[in-house]
């Protein structure tokens, strides 16, 4: 990796620029010319870039991305997943993905520019890396265009032209069938050279094989607006090969510490990265796999510590099926304050109701008997901070000065953030808090929803907003963050992984575009996820399972039989009765997919979701865009959402709409004033002639 680095640093001596301008270079010692530089040196420095540094990857990934996809919830009051721009943000995309398309664009430059003078090795070599430029740069135009929208295909102009993104997708199909025919397998790369390639060492075989998933994406892109195009592209690239279907196969590149382009993208310390409500609903209770053997962990990769499962964890985990927490909406609290003149009494929902969310309004106190695997090794439950301090990540938040009490280990939360002062003996205000109704938070699997801040209630809810007295909120410690081995450099990013192209494969099937067995390929897509993670033990009891999660859907391919409303349990924490409580399941005719809650392709985009977690949120909103799969629930709000199209706090009455999700990024400011006439065209292509940029505006291939 060191060579890696030098590599790019080699690089940037050379301008970002077109081939004919490397002649004109002169050839004083320090400068590269176009006969000097290796076409090598440009790729890797592509590829390196794309990594994203720590300022561009926490405004992308994370704040973007990761918000959008509702993978992290933490910023989904303010943030992205209600349609807020942010122009800065946008613009660390739109600055990245253009120069890494130059750096691309200059390595098949430099090889076309010095074939005709090549001989043996380098001119049996370089027509690889020429294939390979190309099915990168197809990977960066699906970033740059499945984010903001119309992007170029005019690499060499100084002013290029915009295009539709259908005319971008025809390009990219057109590039990968003539990278991947032209790749072959008669020149190994040299050690050096091999240096010169982070992801596969320049293995014509894997750079073939993440050519061909590359394909079969990008055609599914397009299933619902052209499906004869998708099918015809589809068989095409399968017939082509296998693609990635092996762990050794992943497009992956090894993440560092410090301040780079290999820093981890999600390695922000500042940044908690709470799961969402969406990936919580979607896991809970879901597959055959029990938590208490996912805590094991026998190999202690995801939880070190190795704490006894039984009287550590054992107490905390509960049916989920049978339970559904604390109820948290209808209930009256009493205001408490001494320093008010008597006591207030009054209804608060510590949730907002606006919103289509099944749990919304319940907080599970526990950990799910059933949960997903993936689950525990994505997200560390809350308080679990013997495991957390393993990697030496140490700047997360302490429940000692964010929450009323530390009880053996225990998180406890003000329900209602009821405290009072008295002046202590110095005359400076002592603070005390009212303990009516508190609440143990420890290992308690949630997900914040998107647009939890903008609920006027929410300033009651001490599980969100911690205790006023010390102005703090508290979602840092009592919903699960993270899991540190994302943050700290220690693992890789993954760009494809294997289980993507069986579940791909599986979506084929199920469509009748090849003849493949669907449910064989779903179970292997399932497979190669809980491979790559190291649970493969745990894999076939949850591939067996019925078990319905929060949203309808369960694991086993061909149990598609829909769900049904059913009575459960839910504590009340003002009477401190359990109450008996109807679980009402969204009605899959309003959701956004509206055909089921438990089909088959509800299950394989379901599975596509939790497998792609935490490495490919781009992928899992595209996914949502395209055929509104797995089920997002609708933002909430008590406020006006003036970002999305046609949203009321009553939209979750009527059913879900594709105006209720951002469709796309704006463009950042900087490409209107750099080129007004052209930002102006490709704003007309998208549909949106009067020059109004909107984020709700779907792309070519989304649902409208």
């Amino acid at each position: 990796m060191k060579l890696n680095k030098i590599f790019a640093f080699v690089l940037g001596a050379v301008a970002l620029v077109s081939c004919a301008d490397f002649e004109e270079i002169n050839h004083n010692p320090k400068a590269v010319n176009a006969a000097d530089a290796k076409p090598y040196w440009a790729l890797n420095k592509s590829i390196i870039a794309d990594q994203q540094n720590p300022n561009d990857a926490e405004r992308v990934f994370v704040l973007y991305w990761a918000d959008i996809a509702r993978q992290d919830g933490e910023s989904g009051a303010g943030g992205r997943c209600v349609g807020r721009s942010n122009d800065e943000w946008a613009g660390c995309l739109y600055n990245l993905t253009k120069n890494c398309v130059t750096s691309a664009n200059n390595a098949i430059n430099l090889v076309d520019a010095q074939l005709p003078e090549l001989s043996g090795h380098e001119a049996a070599f370089f027509p690889n890396v020429k294939s390979a430029a190309r099915i990168w740069r197809v990977y960066l135009m699906t970033e740059f265009v499945d984010s903001f929208g119309s992007f170029t295909t005019d690499f060499e102009a100084t002013t290029p032209v915009y295009q539709s993104v259908q005319d971008c997708y025809k390009f990219m199909f057109q590039e990968l069938s003539e990278a991947i025919a032209d790749m072959t397998d008669e020149a190994a790369s040299s050690d050096m050279e091999k240096n010169g390639d982070p992801a596969y060492q320049f293995d014509p075989i894997k750079w073939k094989n993440f050519g061909i998933s590359m394909w079969m994406r990008i055609a599914m892109r397009l299933s619902e607006v052209d499906e004869a195009t998708a099918k015809a592209e589809f068989a095409k690239a399968a017939a082509a090969g296998t693609g990635i279907i092996t762990t050794d196969g992943t497009f992956r590149i090894k993440e560092s510490t410090g301040w780079d382009d290999l820093s981890g993208v999600m390695s922000r310390t500042w940044d908690w990265q709470e799961v969402s409500a969406t990936f919580a609903n979607l896991t809970t209770n879901f597959g055959g796999a029990k938590a208490e053997d996912v805590l094991k962990d026998a190999d202690h990769r995801f939880y070190p510590a190795s704490p006894d499962v039984a009287s550590v964890y054992g107490p905390y985990i509960k049916d989920a099926s049978k339970y559904l927490g604390v109820k948290l909406v209808g209930n009256v609290f009493v205001n408490d304050n001494p320093e008010k003149d008597g006591e207030e009494t009054e209804v608060v929902n510590l949730y907002e109701e606006y919103t289509d969310n099944p749990t919304n309004g319940y907080f599970f106190d526990g950990i799910p008997s059933y949960i997903d695997p993936r689950a525990l090794a994505y997200f560390t439950l809350p308080g679990d901070y013997d495991n957390r301090k393993e990697t030496g990540y140490t700047n997360f938040p302490s429940s000692k000065n964010l929450l009323k009490t530390v009880e053996a280990g225990k998180i406890i939360v003000p329900l209602c953030n009821s405290y009072y002062s008295t002046k202590g003996a110095d005359g400076k205000p002592v603070y005390h808090f009212a303990d009516d109704y508190m609440i143990d938070a420890t290992f308690a699997w949630n997900g914040l929803q998107c647009g939890f801040g903008y609920d006027e209630k929410a300033s009651f809810n001490g599980l969100i907003n911690g205790d006023p007295m010390y102005n703090s909120s508290a979602y840092g410690i009592t919903y699960a963050p993270l899991q540190e081995r994302y943050r700290n450099g220690s693992e890789y990013r993954v760009f494809f992984g294997p289980w993507e192209t069986y579940f791909l494969m599986a979506e084929a099937a199920v469509r009748g575009w090849i003849s493949a067995d669907a449910e064989a390929a779903y179970n292997n897509g399932i497979k190669a996820s809980f491979d790559y993670l190291g649970m493969s033990s745990l894999a076939d009891a949850y591939i067996n399972s019925e078990n319905y999660n929060r949203v309808g859907t369960s694991v086993k391919f061909s149990h598609t039989a829909e769900p049904a409303d059913y009575e459960t349990e839910a504590f009340n924490p003002v009477t401190g009765a359990v109450e008996k409580v109807t679980y009402k399941y969204p009605v899959a005719s309003k959701t956004l997919y509206g055909k089921a809650l438990n089909d088959k392709l509800a299950k394989i985009i379901t599975q596509k979701y939790i497998a792609n977690t935490p490495w490919l949120p781009l992928e899992t909103w595209s996914d949502h865009r395209r055929l509104g799969l797995p089920f997002w629930e609708i933002p909430v709000s008590s406020t006006e959402y003036s970002f999305l199209d046609g949203w009321t706090k009553d939209s979750y009455k009527n059913g879900q709409k594709a105006g209720y999700y951002p469709g796309r990024m704006n463009y950042p400011a900087k490409f209107n004033n750099a080129s007004p006439e052209e930002y102006k065209h490709a704003l007309e292509l998208m549909g949106m002639a009067d020059g109004n940029e909107k984020t709700c505006v779907p792309l070519w291939w989304a649902k409208k």
